[in-house]
């Protein structure tokens, strides 16, 4: 990685000469980063992190190798310095700027030993941040936030994601598996809507009725969710402490898809299986949830710092991306309110990450098998 430019009255990153092992580059409003690129919501951003796609394969621990560097040469120009990030706001926010595969997640890794929340606030398993330990080993995560392997915080994920929770307890177990400890650091939003596999299963067949001009989509469901979440028939995380109730609420979610596609055959069989399974989902899930809007607002008052991970990317905005080719939720800065229910006057530094190689070569951007977006 390469980071370069004063930050605001911060202890200064380590220059572009400086060889680290990641090529990105990171600068500020003061340096007029915004001005590098046409896109005019640069402008509301305080970094931008340009990266490129493929990290230095004799690197793999991008915290590790990063903060070395920072380090070592901040200490030869400035004297001893604690903490390379400590001029950090208290709240922060990594949010991509283009399509996605920006290397978010990677950030997030590197920034989240200086934080002590790190919260997901929009999107669902349709996102991919892939981060390594210190040994190098592989993380791939979807819903999970990527400050998980600091030991020290707490990850959220927020009222704005959706999730479905057979992938959720996937990572968790994956995690755990591999020595990471999960119990009592991860908080999920009791506010937050659960993806049901019928969601996937809509998502598919409404992708195969648009034909010629489908969206391309990852068919994980998450536009289905949302749109359940739209017309008020949607069902939350806390919906599970409601058994009693939750029955009828996802029949509901059959019935409307089988009045709406005639493909998909509906039979209470189908209900009674997935009444079983969400009743052992409800016990396992029951230590993870939280009031997680309760949650951030006290941290915040504790003067606890707060880290914001965003899922895909601003130009995949529902309201400010590439519509329709986007997805289903807001990617940019305002996704970050409505999903973790924090004021806009507390949000700081928002860092947006930018893939180098869209300036230096001809590189598309999509979601998959959806209209291709080029710039050379």
């Amino acid at each position: 990685m390469e980071l370069t430019g004063s930050t605001l009255g911060r202890a200064p990153m380590a220059p572009s000469s400086a060889k680290l092992c990641h090529n990105t580059a990171l600068s500020t409003k003061t340096a007029h980063a915004m001005r590098f690129a046409k896109l005019g919501f640069l402008q509301s951003m305080d970094f931008v992190a340009v990266s490129k796609p493929k990290c230095c394969a004799a690197h793999r621990s991008s915290a590790k190798c990063l903060v070395k560097a920072l380090q070592s040469e901040t200490l030869a120009k400035e004297g001893t310095v604690d903490d390379v990030y400590g001029g950090l706001s208290q709240v922060c926010a990594v949010l991509g700027t283009q399509w996605g595969d920006e290397g978010k997640g990677k950030l997030v890794d590197i920034l989240s030993r200086s934080y002590d929340v790190v919260a997901r606030c929009q999107g669902g398993s349709n996102a991919g941040h892939t981060i390594y330990d210190n040994d190098g080993k592989k993380y791939a995560l979807h819903l999970v936030p990527s400050g998980i392997l600091n030991q020290n915080a707490t990850c959220v994920v927020g009222n704005g994601v959706v999730v479905h929770l057979p992938s959720f307890f996937q990572e968790i177990d994956n995690l755990e598996f591999n020595g990471v400890s999960c119990q009592g650091r991860v908080l999920v939003s009791d506010r937050a809507h659960l993806l049901f596999d019928i969601h996937r299963t809509v998502d598919g067949l409404r992708e195969e009725e648009l034909g010629g001009s489908k969206i391309g989509t990852t068919k994980r469901g998450i536009g289905p969710c949302y749109a359940s979440k739209a017309i008020r028939n949607g069902i939350r995380v806390g919906d599970l402490r409601h058994m009693d109730t939750l029955r009828d609420k996802v029949d509901v979610l059959f019935q409307d898809a089988a009045s709406r596609f005639k493909g998909f055959v509906y039979e209470k069989s189908i209900l009674n299986a997935e009444m079983e399974h969400y009743k052992s989902y409800a016990e396992r899930l029951e230590p993870y949830i939280a009031d997680t809007v309760q949650y951030i607002n006290m941290a915040y008052l504790e003067q606890k710092k707060i880290l914001v991970e965003g899922g895909q990317a601003t130009m995949l905005d529902v309201d400010f991306g590439t519509y329709p080719f986007v997805t289903s939720s807001n990617a940019s800065v305002g996704g970050i309110c409505t999903g973790l229910g924090i004021a806009p006057k507390r949000l700081g530094d928002i860092i947006g990450v930018v893939c180098k190689s869209l300036y230096n070569s001809s590189r598309s951007w999509s979601i998959p098998n959806g209209a291709f977006w080029t710039a050379c």
